[in-house]
């Protein structure tokens, strides 16, 4: 009866796909081509279908001609290598009319089947060469959800954030030799989980005020996770993943709040929520009355810088204060210059922020003058030995906002152009903080 399957498939030349991830099913036409039982099928990577098999491989199609009906449960994988890869997309690609979208190129999605059932000859059997034991799924399954998660709370992103708390802890060492490596890493958990939560939250409301669903202008450093608009994750799961960040996060910081004198860390981790969580959610909306950028500077860079600091060494110092204004302009730096691409999507929700204000040319100036100011900080806080000498080996980093700066210069209005400067921003404030923190934690022994 197989035979008369292949048969059958090879005669036809259309399908209905049914991906799902979590309760949020998808369906789709597509062309597709066999190869024996396994077909092939094209998509665009931004299309939910793609993004849901990312996440859930297992897939459901429908094959019909005249009265038969062919149920098709396979398991779907992305081909990264196949002879006829080329080929194959191409054909495809022509028939269902799918072309590059941004940043977004075409991929070709191999099934394989695990069932394949015909209801109108009473017919089912299973491939079972190709079904996954029970452990395999459960694996899978398991890698699935903690691949899906990491992106939905953008992981890599998450460094800038946690090395702020290198750089204050560093300050902590160069100052007073003192250096705590429990308070240490429960900061850099409990601030990664801040940035998480914050992350899901801007997700969520940005979903809730319509700017993700009209940003056509992603990049792999702006618009978002799109989890929500690609069906993987539902908006309610995904302010339960926010508060759930949130609630690991006050706890921490309870614990430490409790464990140091003073109520210090309690006050910053409220100025931190409220920040993370209004950045644009409702009412306060500060992204959209152009205090977003306030709010990412003063709890990406004074409330961490100075929070790890003082978890170190339980005083008021003004140095973690003077070095935390440089961190948190290159993190709030790597915020504005993203505003960028997501300028029309923005401006038509009504989020102003500091590029729309002021428009993307005066911004261009503002972004390389605010990046003159960080390295020019850095060389009079030398002079002024607020930082030691040895924190010049920071200026090894200088070809990167350099870089960036030139890149925004020429390509402001064209958001594909644009992303090697936005990877360029986040470089330069990952080398800039990785540097620095190793010349404060040398500098005693110098």
């Amino acid at each position: 009866m197989l035979k008369q399957v292949e048969v059958f498939l090879k005669e036809q030349n259309s399908l209905l796909l049914t991906t799902s991830c979590g309760k949020n099913p998808n369906l789709v036409d597509c062309s597709y081509i066999s190869e024996g039982l396994n077909l092939f099928i094209a998509g665009v990577q931004n299309s939910i279908f793609v993004k849901q098999i990312q996440y859930n491989p297992k897939v459901v199609l429908t094959i019909k001609k005249s009265n038969t009906t062919i149920e098709y449960f396979g398991i779907a994988k992305i081909v990264k290598s196949h002879p006829k890869k080329r080929q194959f997309i191409e054909k495809l690609a022509k028939k269902d009319s799918l072309s590059p979208q941004g940043i977004f190129g075409i991929v070709l999605i191999k099934v394989i089947p695990i069932e394949i059932h015909i209801p109108e000859k009473d017919f089912r059997e299973e491939i079972k060469e190709n079904k996954p034991s029970i452990l395999s799924n459960l694996i899978q399954t398991l890698f699935s959800q903690i691949k899906l998660w990491l992106d939905a709370i953008r992981f890599p992103f998450l460094s800038v954030s946690v090395l702020a708390v290198l750089v204050g802890t560093a300050v902590a060492f160069a100052e007073n030799s003192t250096f705590s490596r429990r308070y240490f890493l429960l900061a850099f958990l409990g601030i990664a989980l801040f940035h998480a939560s914050a992350d899901l939250f801007n997700d969520f409301f940005d979903h809730l005020l319509g700017s993700d669903e009209i940003n056509v202008q992603k990049t792999p450093f702006s618009g978002g996770s799109r989890m929500i608009q690609s069906k993987v994750l539902s908006p309610a799961k995904v302010l339960a993943g926010a508060i759930l960040s949130l609630m690991g996060c006050i706890a921490i910081g309870l614990f430490l709040n409790f464990r140091v004198e003073g109520n210090v860390i309690l006050y910053i981790g409220l100025a931190g929520a409220f920040f993370g969580i209004f950045y644009v959610g409702i009412p306060f909306k500060l992204a959209h009355y152009g205090l977003g950028e306030i709010a990412i500077f003063l709890s990406f860079g004074p409330a961490i810088v100075f929070g790890s600091y003082y978890l170190q060494t339980e005083q008021f110092s003004w140095n973690p204060l003077f070095v935390s204004i440089l961190i948190g302009l290159l993190i709030t730096l790597i915020l504005f210059i993203n505003q960028f691409p997501d300028y029309e999507a923005d401006k038509e929700s009504g989020k102003k922020h500091l590029v729309i204000r002021m428009g993307k040319k005066i911004s261009v100036y503002l972004f390389i003058a605010a990046m003159a100011i960080v390295y020019s900080l850095l060389i009079v806080y030398v002079l002024l030995e607020i930082l030691p000498l040895i924190s010049l080996i920071v200026l090894i980093s200088l070809p990167l906002p350099i870089k960036a700066s030139i890149g925004l210069w020429k390509n402001y209005d064209d958001y594909l152009a644009l992303i090697p400067s936005l990877a360029m921003a986040i470089l330069t404030c990952i080398s800039f903080s990785i540097l620095l923190s190793i010349a404060l934690f040398v500098s005693p022994i110098l």
